[in-house]
């Protein structure tokens, strides 16, 4: 049990802001740690619901829902809309393998990096603005923790492209088969509350998602680096909000 803390500590402290304490740290730990990632991921969701159910009472919808992205932004440190920018610069803005690591690697944002994350926050208001609000709290669960098995699935199937130190170099390992389980289960147990419209059609899209990426990655970089792992969740996180609007739609 000391140990699973250890690896939830893990999680918590690099996947979010959320306060953890000390942890025996270590790469290989860090590595296990993403059986929690889609934990954190409801942790996220909960705490966003949560501040949208507060606010809805006080102020309009559309204030509400800002105010719970705005949550859900601070509470991760704003990790994988970062991985988003970089990767639309690096990919946007590069040339060759060589330039494209370089560019994401930068600390400062470019024109590509700024239009990516203007159109991220304004597709995922409007989507979550279509959703009902009695659906809203267990959407925004199941997003973020589904979401998050994507850069899992990645991690396991392709391969770290970068050579030096990172902050992502624990990505550089398979994850072992308890760690994928584990992960499997906390991403899957929330889609077990969304109709199973919205289920059907999420799986495939993900996989559509990774396997597009997966390859686009490949040819270009060799792999992936801890951007596209970023890029990724914010890619799936979005089809989901995309599916649940399309399928509450059809099925109302």
């Amino acid at each position: 049990m000391k140990q699973q803390l250890n690896l939830f500590f893990h999680a918590l402290l690099f996947y979010s802001r959320i306060p953890a304490g000390k942890i025996d740290y270590s790469e290989e730990n860090l590595t296990k740690a993403f059986r929690y990632f889609p934990l954190v991921g409801i942790i996220v969701g909960a705490v966003g619901g949560g501040l949208f159910w507060l606010f809805r009472w006080i102020v309009p919808i559309p204030v509400s829902l800002v105010i719970a992205m705005v949550g859900m932004v601070l509470l991760t440190g704003a990790l994988h809309e970062d991985g988003l920018s970089d990767f639309f610069d690096g990919f946007g803005g590069g040339r060759d393998r060589e330039r494209i690591l370089s560019i994401m690697k930068e600390s400062t944002i470019g024109a590509y990096g700024v239009i990516a994350l203007i159109l991220l926050f304004l597709l995922k208001f409007v989507l979550l603005l279509s959703i009902d609000p009695s659906h809203f709290v267990m959407a925004l669960i199941a997003a973020h923790a589904s979401s998050r098995m994507m850069p899992i699935f990645l991690v396991n199937s392709s391969h770290y492209a970068r050579t030096g130190n990172s902050k992502a170099m624990h990505t550089r390992r398979k994850t072992d088969t308890q760690t994928f389980l584990i992960a499997l289960a906390f991403g899957l147990i929330p889609l077990v509350f969304m109709p199973w419209q919205i289920i059907l059609v999420t799986i495939p899209v993900y996989a559509m998602i990774v396997i597009l990426l997966k390859k686009y990655t490949e040819r270009k970089i060799g792999g992936f680096t801890g951007d596209v792992l970023g890029a990724l969740q914010q890619f799936s996180e979005l089809a989901f909000y995309l599916i649940s609007v399309a399928v509450y739609t059809v099925i109302s």
